[in-house]
């Protein structure tokens, strides 16, 4: 810090408390790293993970719950139609906000950065009810339309997208306060040393292991990687390919999963496990040959004796930084910032969403060919750290306080 300066306090906020996810390890990297004219402070939406995170870490951290519907996963606040969020709006989030904005003039905040899109009918409303800036950090596609998108879109004072393809999903006044930078990933390719002694066994059998890493919820797409295994048995690979999902059963989504077992005997697929959350994620990559995200948009699907429309929040998938930092190739879908991490036909490859032919032919090309693995393995990891650095992130991140607060330096 230069001599004489103060230092900018910020204070960051992430409403999801449970998991150290991508959206929550991509911004504790950015806490964790950033230069020392900066002093930050981590509200967090609740106990969890996330909390224990910061603390270990040594970096100051809040515990604020919010309040009722506010606190459900995802888009469970918004549930019970217009009755419904008028009802959450006057019991929970105008109490809530009142709360948030006693937090801002406590932590005497000269910036408010925003993790997820809550914060913006949260912590953003606080903020500007105090005169202090916003930042939000956009992670993926906003997922509603309507007066609660443009709202979203208006809350902060400049939007920092973790895409191009995130940014251009944005209402052209939003975009123009947007700027893209990307996330960023140190070497971890030391991590993840635990023995995972069914996985080692398989790989010394001969059988390839194809892990995938994503909580289980509709728009990450499990339901196309099963009917691509499905496709792939067929063919031949039942007893030569492994594959691996890793990440939270979410149960409010316990419907989908029901059907993905479901689908996984309609298709023959006993080939494929579901892990659950790991706490050690960095083992599976550690322990795999390939790694795919079949990740939608948006789609229209049929379980659970309903209709259900996804729209998927995908953005920039730290998995598929992660895998390239381990040297494994990737395959990705064409939305949101996929394309933008993985080089197609060099690194990985990335085929349409929605399309299990695609990826089975995908994956069967990368099944065949150790030596092309290898090779776009060693691809990925050269361009992770060419372009996805940890430095290049806060320095893109700090670029933002720097313009939105007049400051030259």
């Amino acid at each position: 810090m230069k001599a004489g300066r103060t230092p900018l306090r910020v204070l960051f906020y992430t409403a999801y408390p449970q998991r150290m996810a991508g959206a929550n390890r991509s911004m504790f990297e950015l806490v964790t790293n950033l230069p020392d004219w900066i002093k930050p402070t981590v509200l967090v939406g609740g106990e969890g993970e996330v909390a224990r995170a910061y603390q270990d870490a040594g970096v100051p951290c809040r515990v604020l719950p919010a309040r009722g519907a506010l606190g459900r996963f995802g888009r469970g606040a918004l549930a019970g139609g217009a009755i419904g969020r008028l009802r959450t709006a006057l019991a929970d989030l105008l109490p809530f906000i009142a709360q948030l904005k006693r937090v801002v003039a406590e932590e005497k905040a000269d910036l408010v950065h925003l993790n997820d899109l809550r914060g913006a009918m949260t912590l953003a409303p606080a903020a500007r009810l105090s005169g202090v800036p916003v930042i939000m950090h956009l992670r993926g596609e906003i997922p509603f339309r309507g007066l609660l998108h443009r709202l979203t879109e208006r809350a902060p004072h400049r939007i920092i997208a973790v895409s191009d393809g995130a940014r251009n999903s944005l209402s052209p006044a939003a975009r123009n306060r947007a700027v893209t930078v990307y996330n960023g990933t140190r070497d971890i390719s030391d991590r993840g040393a635990a023995p995972l002694r069914w996985l080692s066994a398989l790989r010394a059998e001969g059988v390839a292991v194809v892990s995938c890493f994503a909580s289980v919820v509709p728009f990450k797409g499990h339901h196309h990687l099963i009917r691509a295994v499905g496709l792939l048995n067929r063919q031949g690979w039942r007893d030569r390919a492994a594959f691996v999902c890793v990440g939270d059963l979410v149960e409010e989504h316990h419907a989908y999963q029901a059907w993905l077992y479901e689908l996984m005997e309609a298709e023959g697929v006993d080939n494929l496990t579901f892990t659950g959350w790991q706490p050690d994620p960095f083992a599976f990559y550690r322990n795999a040959d390939i790694t795919v995200l079949p990740s939608v948009s948006f789609e229209r699907l049929s379980y659970g004796d309903a209709e259900h429309d996804v729209r998927g929040n995908e953005g920039f998938p730290r998995t598929h930084l992660e895998a390239m930092s381990f040297s494994l190739p990737v395959i990705g879908t064409r939305i949101a910032g996929v394309p933008e991490q993985v080089e197609h036909g060099v690194t990985g490859f990335v085929v349409e969403p929605s399309d299990p032919q695609a990826l089975a032919q995908a994956l069967e090309t990368l099944l065949k060919s150790p030596d092309l693995r290898r090779q776009m393995g060693h691809a990925g990891r050269e361009r992770v750290e060419a372009l996805f650095s940890t430095d290049a992130y806060v320095a893109g991140v700090t670029r933002v306080y720097r313009d939105l607060l007049g400051d030259p330096s």
